[in-house]
């Protein structure tokens, strides 16, 4: 199995499960992840996922060179359904990953190990990272003479400074957890027994909170990074305004004044 789904409550987990092939992104596993992006946004009872790692000492490796890429560059045609998937899917490959607007729900990454090319990209576009100390993360695609188009030259800037950016996609060096945490791409850098635990706690955190009001905040943000201010005010209010009024909201602050544990309906009626 080349993806692990399993659900806990209101947190999904994702698990990628390639040994041999470091959890090279081939275009089996690529769209298996399409499919349970879709899956995760219709099932109202997952509030969170986390993405991680079967493998110990490896998060991904990249794009597998002997599938994804030869298919991807028209070195020889297609022949699995999923290869001609992926042909069809062609330059919006990183949707297949994961990308803003694809899943719906908070996506926490743990990411252990080696982090690399459309790994990294790939965890560029979860909304919370956590990573362990012997975590590397690396973009070398520069090294090999062609340019990467899985989201990184769009995401990089705006999550790290224009400058970190640039570092990171022309250097095609190595980049430690703790480079990255200071640099303001990582929200933790733990342990690595403590990776899954540590995550697990803060998706348990998030799901406890009011789910239209934690996919509204994922929503604004998200579609308000490139808006002007007032532009940016206006869509908050317009996603925010009809949660103040939701059967969620009601519940939270009943609960409040009861003095107990909010059951959020995550309803707006």
């Amino acid at each position: 199995m080349k993806l692990v789904y399993e659900k806990e409550g209101h947190i999904a987990k994702v698990g990628l499960n390639r040994p041999e092939e470091k959890n090279a992104l081939d275009p089996e596993i690529l769209m298996d992840l399409h499919r349970t992006w879709t899956e995760v946004n219709k099932d109202e009872g997952i509030r969170v996922v986390v993405l991680y790692s079967c493998l110990p000492d490896i998060f991904c490796a990249g794009m597998d060179l002997k599938t994804a890429i030869p298919v991807l560059t028209r070195a020889r045609k297609p022949e699995t359904a999923s290869e001609r998937w992926l042909v069809e899917v062609g330059p919006h490959v990183g949707e297949a990953m994961l990308k803003p607007n694809i899943v719906k729900k908070p996506v926490i990454a743990a990411i252990n190990g080696y982090c690399l090319t459309g790994g990294f990209e790939m965890v560029m576009g979860a909304d919370l990272r956590i990573a362990s100390e012997e975590a590397v993360f690396q973009m070398r695609e520069a090294s090999l003479g062609i340019m990467p188009v899985g989201g990184s030259n769009v995401y990089l800037p705006r999550i790290l400074t224009p400058c970190r950016a640039l570092e990171i996609l022309l250097t095609a060096k190595n980049f430690r957890a703790r480079t990255l945490c200071e640099w303001g791409f990582i929200n933790r850098v733990v342990p690595r027994d403590d990776l899954m635990k540590t995550s697990v706690e803060m998706a348990l955190r998030i799901a406890d909170n009011g789910p239209l009001a934690v996919q509204g905040i994922i929503k604004c943000y998200r579609e308000t990074m490139d808006m002007a201010y007032a532009e940016a005010f206006r869509r908050e209010l317009e996603i925010g305004l009809p949660i103040f009024g939701s059967a969620d909201a009601r519940e939270g602050i009943l609960a409040q004044r009861e003095k107990r544990k909010p059951n959020f309906p995550g309803k707006y009626t």
